[in-house]
């Protein structure tokens, strides 16, 4: 019904009054000759109906010939819109251009939706396409979408499977990670416990294996220290993945160092404020001030327009151009060491919020070179010292075999 409505409108029609004592032979003329006639009311000696423009000469006829009258009370349709608005070219122009404009705008890419997996992350995504010529405002006529899903395999180690859909002018890609499942990580991995640093052993908690150091003993590093294979009275083993934590003290040293001379940064002037407009991946400046010379620092804000949640390739930028000039300053030892001490203070806390590592104590000295100040620090430190190492077994299958041969 929508359709047929439509084409109505397209080729125009009217709805007219039909006059006269006997409105009937003009219904049964127009019937028998193939005139299509619709929404037909009848009221007070009148017939009110619809047809299409091009049957208006035939109706007349049928008029004449049955001494009625036809009263053309409205129309309806596209020719009629073109004829009322006919002396107003303006219109008409920007019609043509507003309708190229969206030709031309539906080539581009709009929108780029990227669904990756966890631990992938969309702006190296992003940066990896664009490379490959897929972003928004590119081209979709220069886009093959085969070969960006083969280059990025190439590019990104990590993707195991990607596919990149186009749904009009967005493009949807949907990415995961590749799963790396080794031997090592099935049910059946066996797995020891080395040593990753020189030390004394504090604290032993072991949940799967067998310890074979014990607090107080000495290890070095690369020194086993749990089994995952444990032997009974009977002769039968138990082999196992090793897990649990073995704590010990250990010592390390950490220098912190600063440059006895320093350069220091000064701003000169105002910032100078330049705007650019994005059409397409063109930038068009919008204002034209001279960019000063020597050394300047720049800071680029960057806005896009979005319409119904969909970025369009037009943007708004501001380019800020900050002169400035550098001097250089002598730090004297007393502020140095201040410096130092705070760096060594941030990173104490820095080394107890991120890991396991617990400081015990620490020593400090402080010297000088003909370059720099130095703060040696020598630490000592109590953490987890375990580094799985897995052992390969032979498949049950091969021994099976073998012992049948």
């Amino acid at each position: 019904m929508i359709v047929v409505l439509f084409l109505r409108w397209l080729f125009g029609y009217f709805e007219f009054n039909i006059i006269g004592k006997f409105p009937e032979r003009f219904l049964n003329l127009a019937a028998k000759n193939g005139v299509n006639l619709w929404d037909m009311k009848g009221s007070k000696g009148e017939l009110l109906a619809k047809a299409k423009i091009g049957d208006y000469d035939i109706l007349c006829s049928f008029a004449e010939k049955t001494d009625t009258e036809i009263d053309v009370i409205r129309e309806f349709g596209f020719p009629y819109l073109c004829s009322k608005y006919k002396h107003r070219t303006g219109l008409l122009v920007g019609l043509i251009i507003g309708s190229l404009i969206c030709v031309f705008l539906s080539g581009f890419v709009w929108k780029i939706e990227i669904n990756a997996s966890e631990g992938i992350c969309e702006y190296e995504i992003r940066n990896e396409l664009r490379s490959l010529g897929l972003y928004e405002g590119s081209k979709m006529s220069e886009i093959d979408i085969t070969d960006i899903e083969m280059k990025m395999k190439t590019i990104d180690k990590r993707i195991s499977w990607i596919s990149i859909n186009e749904i009009g002018t967005k493009y949807s890609v949907e990415l995961s990670h590749e799963e790396t499942r080794k031997n090592n990580n099935s049910k059946s991995a066996v797995s020891n416990f080395i040593a990753n640093d020189d030390g004394v052993i504090s604290k032993v908690s072991i949940r799967k294996g067998k310890s074979v150091v014990s607090p107080g003993e000495g290890v070095h590093e690369g020194q086993l220290i749990a089994s995952g294979i444990t032997e009974y009275s009977d002769g039968s083993n138990l082999l196992s993945d090793c897990e649990g934590e073995i704590y010990a003290v250990t010592k390390c040293k950490t220098v912190f160092s600063i440059p006895k001379e320093n350069t220091a940064i000064v701003t000169e002037g105002k910032p100078i404020v330049k705007k650019q407009l994005n059409i397409l991946g063109i930038d068009l400046p919008l204002t034209f001030i001279r960019t000063p010379d020597g050394n300047n620092a720049e800071l680029l804000n960057k806005y896009r327009i979005t319409l119904n949640g969909s970025d369009l390739p037009v943007g708004y930028s501001e380019r800020v151009i900050i002169p400035y000039s550098e001097k250089q300053i002598m730090m004297s030892a007393d502020k140095a060491k201040n410096c130092l001490l705070k760096r060594k203070k941030l990173y104490e806390v820095f080394v107890t919020a991120c890991s396991t590592k617990k400081i015990l104590s620490s020593f400090e000295t402080f010297s000088e070179n003909d370059k720099q100040y130095l703060l040696i620090v020598d630490y000592s430190i109590e953490k987890n010292i375990c580094r799985k190492s897995y052992i390969e077994l032979a498949d049950q299958k091969d021994d099976i075999s073998n012992s049948g041969t």
